[in-house]
C-alpha cells in the first residue's frame, strides 16, 4: 500500500536534458518559419507540435534558456532569441560558427565543469569519469551521472570540444578552442524535422546569410477598428497600425438598453477587424454583455481579432477567453509586438525578405 502512495522521485538537474544539436534544431525552428523574429508562446508551442502546458513544451525551453539561445521561461508569452543563437544558425563563418558552438556547449554550469576538469587531457575509461564527475560536480548524482556524461560528451564532439583519435577521446584546451577551426559538423540539423528542399543541388552544409533585415508588409488595405471608448489600448493598437502603414476606420461602439447594432456587426464580417473590448464605464459582470460579446464573437471571429486588457480576467466566455489577445497598457513596447505577432499569425500581414 505504502509502495503504491509513495512519490515520484523529482530531479534537478543544473543542466539541460538534452544535447546541443537538438536543442539548436528547436531553434532553428523559430528562425526558419519565425523569419528570427519573436514569437507568441502558443504558436510556438504549435511549431514544435506540442502543447504549451506539456513538460515536453517546458524541456525545450528550459533546454534553450540554459544554452543560452533563449532567456525565455515557460511562463514566458513573447519568446525571443538571443544572439549568441542568432550566430549559431545564421554564421558569417565558420570561424564564428565554431566559437558561438563551443560558447554554448560551455553555458551550463556542470557542463564548463566537465571541460575544464578534463581540460588538455585524455579522457580516462568510463567508470573513472563516473567516479571523478561524482566526486567533483556536485550537483550530479548516481541517478543522473550516465544521462550527464551521454550528454556532455556528445556536445564536447559536436562542438569539437573534444577530438577523437581512433578509442580515444580528448578534451581541447578551453582558451585557445573558443577560435579554433570546425571540422565535420553537421549544420543541416534535419533529424526529425522536415525540410522542404526542392534543389537537391545545394549542399546541405553551405551557411547563407539574409544581407537585408527582413520587413513586414500589410496583406490588407484596411482594417475596420471597433471599441468603446478611448482606453490606452486602443492609442497602442492605433500607433502600431500606423506603424505598419495600415489603414483603418474608427467605429465607436455604443452598448445601450438592447445591446449592440446587430445590423451594423453583421456588415463586417467580411472584413478584417480589431474590436477592442475593455471598457472602464461598463460593469464587466454584466451578463446581457458577455451574452452579445458572444454573438459578436460568433459573426466575427474568423476575421476579428479581440484585444482586452491583461488586468481583465473576468471574461465569462471560455471560447473567446482562450482568443482574446492580452494586452498591457502599461507595457507598450510589449503590447505592440504581441500585436503584430498576432496580425502576423492571421495573416494580415507579412513578412517579406528581399
Amino acid at each position: 500500500m505504502n509502495n503504491d502512495l509513495k512519490k515520484r522521485k523529482r530531479i534537478f538537474r543544473g543542466y539541460p536534458k538534452d544535447i546541443l544539436k537538438n536543442t539548436i534544431a528547436d531553434a532553428r525552428v523559430i528562425d526558419e518559419e519565425n523569419a528570427g523574429l519573436s514569437i507568441k508562446k502558443r504558436s510556438l508551442g504549435k511549431l514544435w507540435g506540442v502543447s504549451i502546458r506539456s513538460s515536453y513544451y517546458t524541456e525545450k525551453v528550459n533546454n534553450m534558456r540554459l544554452y543560452g539561445l533563449t532567456d525565455a521561461k515557460r511562463d514566458t508569452e513573447i519568446i525571443n532569441l538571443t544572439g549568441l543563437c542568432k550566430e549559431i544558425v545564421d554564421p558569417a563563418d565558420q570561424g564564428q560558427l565554431s566559437r558561438v558552438l563551443q560558447e554554448a556547449a560551455l553555458a551550463p554550469g556542470p557542463f564548463k565543469q566537465f571541460y575544464e576538469l578534463y581540460e588538455s587531457k585524455k579522457l580516462p575509461p568510463y567508470e573513472s569519469i563516473k567516479r571523478l564527475v561524482l566526486e567533483k560536480i556536485k550537483i550530479i548524482t548516481k541517478d543522473t551521472i550516465d544521462e550527464f556524461l551521454q550528454i556532455v560528451i556528445s556536445n564536447g564532439l559536436f562542438s569539437n570540444l573534444i577530438s577523437e583519435d581512433g578509442d580515444d577521446m580528448f578534451v581541447s584546451q578551453l582558451g585557445n578552442n573558443l577560435s579554433g577551426k570546425v571540422e565535420n559538423i553537421d549544420l543541416s540539423f534535419n533529424e526529425g524535422i522536415n525540410n522542404d528542399v526542392d534543389d537537391t543541388d545545394l549542399p546541405i552544409n553551405k551557411i547563407s546569410r539574409l544581407d537585408n533585415r527582413p520587413t513586414l508588409l500589410p496583406k490588407t488595405n484596411q482594417i475596420n477598428l471597433m471599441y468603446f471608448e478611448d482606453t490606452g489600448i486602443f492609442q497602442i493598437v492605433k500607433s502600431t497600425l500606423d506603424l505598419l502603414g495600415i489603414e483603418f476606420s474608427q467605429q465607436k461602439i455604443i452598448f445601450g438598453e438592447s445591446g449592440f447594432d446587430f445590423d451594423f456587426i453583421k456588415s463586417q464580417s467580411e472584413l478584417y477587424s480589431i474590436f477592442i473590448l475593455n471598457n472602464n464605464n461598463l460593469n464587466i459582470e454584466n451578463n446581457k454583455y458577455w451574452m452579445h460579446i458572444g454573438m459578436v464573437f460568433g459573426h466575427l471571429n474568423e476575421k476579428c481579432i479581440f484585444i482586452d486588457s491583461k488586468s481583465n480576467s473576468n471574461i465569462e466566455i471560455d471560447d473567446l477567453d482562450s482568443e482574446v489577445l492580452k494586452v498591457d497598457d502599461d507595457n507598450i513596447s510589449e503590447s505592440k509586438l504581441l500585436l503584430i505577432l498576432t496580425l502576423l499569425e492571421r495573416n494580415i500581414i507579412e513578412v517579406n525578405i528581399k
